[in-house]
């Protein structure tokens, strides 16, 4: 089935994942921090196009909409990170701002327009340990993306890089900088992994594994 090319996400990053996927058949990604089914998402117009996957966050509501509208999707429940166990989740009215991270919370605040409303406790899991326990057996992961509103460096610090290697790779980097690439923390991260910086749209990092 053809599909026009419709962009979903925030800055069209959704276009140029299916070029680079354009020769793949489709198949499995992981989303962390996917925040909703549709509007913003790096992964729906791969869910049209017969990819399934795994979508994570923290966010109650965001995991119910993933239930009634992508329902072939494992939808998770979970914050990420390297420390596991309870953590506050600050909910705004622009429910794309919702962090676990105490200095974007508290940037966050500062914006009038993002209003505050509340905090829930839910679970932090390592990414290793949620994909040990639900990515299905048989299984690997083609695609994955990171959207974790300032937590992006320790959601993958918890990967089990051994073992899980996307061959594509988004994630937001809010500190990189296009004339000092080397300077941020994300890219020196990644790049000893195998992972060549191929593209940056706004705040999304393409990354592909050489």
């Amino acid at each position: 089935m053809e599909f026009p090319i419709e962009s979903y996400s925030s800055f069209g990053e959704d276009r140029l994942i299916l070029k680079f996927l354009a020769k793949q058949e489709p198949g499995f990604y992981v989303d962390v921090g996917a925040h909703a089914p549709k509007d913003y998402s790096n992964t729906y117009a791969l869910y049209q196009r017969g990819w399934r996957g795994i979508a994570i966050d923290p966010d109650p509501d965001a995991i119910a909409a993933f239930a009634r509208e992508r329902p072939e999707d494992i939808g998770l429940q979970i914050a990420i990170g390297s420390k596991p166990g309870k953590v506050t989740l600050h909910l705004f009215n622009d429910r794309s701002m919702n962090t676990v991270d105490t200095a974007l919370y508290e940037k966050t605040l500062q914006n009038p327009r993002k209003r505050h409303q509340g905090d829930i406790e839910v679970e932090r899991l390592p990414l290793a340990e949620a994909l040990n326990r639900h990515l299905p057996a048989g299984k690997s992961i083609d695609f994955m993306n990171v959207d974790c509103e300032g937590a992006d460096l320790d959601v993958l610090r918890s990967n089990d890089w051994a073992r899980y290697h996307p061959k594509l790779l988004a994630v937001e980097d809010l500190d990189l900088d296009l004339e000092r690439v080397v300077e941020s923390k994300i890219f020196r991260y990644l790049r000893p992994l195998g992972y060549r910086l191929v593209s940056h749209l706004h705040y999304t990092s393409l990354y592909r594994l050489s």
